[in-house]
């Protein structure tokens, strides 16, 4: 009779320990969101509709989120893009590196302002490799 209640008192215990070990409650994760400062309009340059970068006198910086081999790919990074950063993005092709690149718009006047934005979306796990484009230097 002892050894019934030693194989029950081994079998409570088991389930008293499996039952600590699962969460009582459902965790979420919460996503971390970067809103980007205001930066000010005469500091930016809003790229035409046609993709191509616009042609200035002076240098100007774009921060560039990714490049892809296909559109299909580059349209998907660009819509979970556009819902993380809540930021507006442009998808174009690059004839010079025969890639679709997906970059930050507006583009900036300044280098620090680009450098301020990327250092921002570079700590968001998605996007560790962001990295700048310098046009018409």
């Amino acid at each position: 009779m002892n050894s019934y209640y030693f194989y029950f008192f081994i079998l409570l215990a088991g389930l008293v320990i499996i039952s600590s070990c699962t969460p009582s409650e459902e965790t979420t994760k919460k996503e971390e969101v970067y809103i980007f400062d205001e930066v000010p309009v005469e500091n930016t340059i809003t790229p035409p509709t046609t993709g191509e970068y616009p042609t200035l006198e002076e240098s100007y910086y774009v921060v560039q989120i990714g490049a892809f081999t296909t559109q299909d790919r580059a349209e998907s990074f660009a819509d979970m893009s556009r819902k993380k950063l809540l930021n507006e993005v442009s998808i174009s092709y690059s004839d010079k590196v025969n890639l679709y690149v997906v970059q930050i718009v507006p583009f900036y006047k300044s280098r620090p302002e680009a450098e301020i934005v990327r250092d921002n979306i570079r700590q968001i796990p998605d996007f560790s490799d962001v990295w700048i484009i310098t046009v018409n230097k």
